[in-house]
């Protein structure tokens, strides 16, 4: 659940900058699937890969890429510290 938090607000705050509804940036069920399945690697080119993957379309995936891997990797650090 914190995944799903965390890359929802990644991608609403993008969404805000460029003047987009959220769902228009990315699928709903694309940040769901990503966020409930990581990759291993959290780096943005695999990222991209698993967006590309989910049917996101280039431009989607060039604004959110980013984003997305560091806040899934935010979380999963945060995760480990908690072990």
């Amino acid at each position: 659940a914190g995944r799903l938090s965390a890359a929802r607000a990644a991608v609403a705050a993008i969404a805000d900058e460029h003047g987009l509804p959220t769902e228009n940036l990315l699928a709903p069920d694309a940040i769901r699937r990503l966020s409930w399945t990581p990759p291993e690697q959290l780096d943005s080119d695999i990222v991209a890969s698993a967006l590309r993957d989910l049917g996101a379309r280039e431009w989607q995936v060039e604004l959110t890429a980013t984003a997305l891997a560091r806040a899934l990797d935010r979380v999963a650090v945060r995760a480990g510290a908690a072990d």
